[in-house]
C-alpha cells in the first residue's frame, strides 16, 4: 500500500513591491554614502557599478521572484520535513538551522541542504506581503516557534574539520 504524505503547511510566494522598495532604498543610500567618500573617481565608479549589479540581481531573485532559481513554494510535511521548490520545479528537502528567525512580519528561513544537493542559496526571506495565504504563513511561524523538530545547530565558518 502506498502512503501519501499530505503537506501540513504550504506557502506560495509572490512578488512584493514593498521588499522591492526597501532594496531600492538601500541601494540608493549605499550609492549616496559612496559619493561622500574620499576614494578616487575610478574606484567609486567600479564600486557603484558593483552595487547596481548586485541590487538588480537581488531584486530579480528575492523581490520579484523572476529568476529560475528563485524560491517559489515552501512546504512543511506532516512529518516535519521542510521542502522548498524553485521556479524550475526543482524540489529541495532541507534541514533548518537554529539561526532561523520568525517574527510576525518577517521570517528568515536559514537551512542546510542535504549532502547531495549543491549550489543552492541557504536562506529564504518571507514577509506577510509576499505570501499568498497569510493563514499558512501564520501556521509556519507557529511551527517554527513551537514545533520545529529537526533544527541543527549552526557550525562556525572558521572551524574546519581536520
Amino acid at each position: 500500500m502506498k502512503i501519501r504524505i499530505v503537506p501540513a503547511i504550504q506557502i506560495t510566494l509572490k512578488s512584493s513591491f514593498i521588499i522591492l522598495g526597501c532594496y531600492v532604498l538601500l541601494s540608493m543610500l549605499s550609492l549616496l554614502s559612496l559619493i561622500n567618500t574620499t576614494l578616487p573617481l575610478l574606484i567609486k565608479c567600479v564600486i557603484a557599478f558593483a552595487v547596481i549589479i548586485a541590487s538588480i540581481y537581488t531584486i530579480l531573485q528575492d523581490a520579484l521572484l523572476t529568476l529560475p532559481w528563485s524560491w517559489h513554494l515552501v512546504e512543511v510535511t506532516s512529518q516535519g520535513k521542510v521542502r522548498i521548490h524553485n521556479r524550475r520545479g526543482d524540489v529541495f528537502e532541507v534541514v533548518l538551522l537554529d539561526s532561523t528567525v520568525s517574527h510576525p512580519w518577517l521570517t528568515i528561513l536559514r537551512f542546510r541542504a542535504l549532502p547531495f544537493q549543491h549550489g543552492l542559496h541557504s536562506s529564504l526571506m518571507m514577509t506577510a506581503w509576499n505570501v499568498h495565504d497569510r493563514q499558512q504563513y501564520r501556521k509556519l511561524r507557529v511551527w517554527l516557534n513551537w514545533g520545529k523538530p529537526n533544527a541543527v545547530p549552526d557550525q562556525p565558518l572558521d572551524g574546519l574539520p581536520e
